[in-house]
């Protein structure tokens, strides 16, 4: 019989999961798993208990959000014989799963990996550390990790707007050199990000329409600022209509990345806190894992 070792995060898959929990174990059972639930009790429990027990397991499943998928992927990121991985998203804007066409209902996500077929998909590493959809610096980019998660939880992606519309007083830009296959550019940056998805903090990217998981290629977009600020309003205009031809937006699709700022510069991992950072690397590992998707 296979083995299935099924991974709850509570603060955030709670609510979702407990009026069908007993039918996802019902489909996983029937669709000849043996199931192994653990519940998480601590941040990065998730990443500790794949390392730790889950090179045993035919599939790990997760259920949370775009963290804990994060969490799970860089616990198998190092096995030599990887699980595949489901992903039942519960989490405030399941950027992923949206991206993906992974069901939002958590029941019909575990249908979708009982019946399915896992695909290989990238894993993006910034500075070492894997990642599955975004790192980003910048404007708003606090928010993600800043804003109460019952917060998050009641007013679902606007959470993060509110967080970041209260932190513009404080933005400044950031003076960095940014290297990627086939060009290079340097200025002052309100915002960045470094993405292998479709959305981001509840928003469509429409910048190119064949943004693919297992391309081998990240999406780059940077946001300049105004040398005149009579000009803002062209650079929103801009970035809302999310215009590649505007002097504001640099856009571009690369395998490698490096980054040189003046200063260390908060950035955020997937959502979460990825420290501050003067100067790195990201990159692609292609097709590095395998997803029900």
């Amino acid at each position: 019989m296979k083995k299935l070792l099924f991974i709850i995060n509570p603060v955030t898959a709670k609510a979702a999961l407990t009026p069908c929990l007993v039918d996802i174990l019902d489909t996983f059972g029937r669709a000849g798993y043996e199931v192994t639930t653990h519940v998480t009790t601590y941040k990065n429990d998730t990443q500790d208990t794949v390392r730790a027990i889950g090179e045993g397991y035919d599939t790990i499943v997760c259920a949370g959000g775009d963290g804990t998928l994060n969490e799970t992927v860089s616990g198998v990121i190092g096995f030599a014989d990887k699980p595949k991985i489901g992903y039942i998203p519960s989490g405030t804007t399941n950027d992923f799963a949206v991206s993906w066409g992974i069901p939002r209902k958590p029941l019909a996500a575990a249908e979708r990996i009982a019946a399915g077929e896992a695909k290989a998909i990238d894993v993006n590493t910034f500075c070492g550390r894997p990642y599955m959809y975004v790192a980003a610096f910048g404007a708003f980019t606090e928010a993600s990790y800043a804003t109460p998660q019952p917060l998050k939880q009641s007013l679902g992606w606007s959470a993060y707007i509110f967080e970041g519309i209260k932190s513009l007083p404080t933005i400044r830009p950031i003076r960095m050199k940014i290297e990627y296959d086939g060009g290079e550019t340097e200025g002052s940056f309100l915002y960045g990000m470094v993405s292998n998805t479709r959305r981001v903090g509840g928003f469509d990217l429409k910048m190119k329409e064949d943004i693919s998981p297992s391309d081998g290629l990240m999406e780059v977009i940077l946001i300049r600022q105004p040398d005149n600020p009579a000009d803002n309003g062209k650079m929103l205009g801009a970035v809302l209509m999310q215009d590649t031809s505007s002097e504001y937006i640099v856009f571009a699709h690369t395998k490698h990345l490096r980054f040189e700022a003046e200063e260390p510069v908060p950035w955020t991992v997937d959502g979460e806190n990825g420290g501050a950072v003067q100067s790195g690397e990201v990159s692609v590992m292609e097709r590095a894992v395998e997803l029900y998707i």
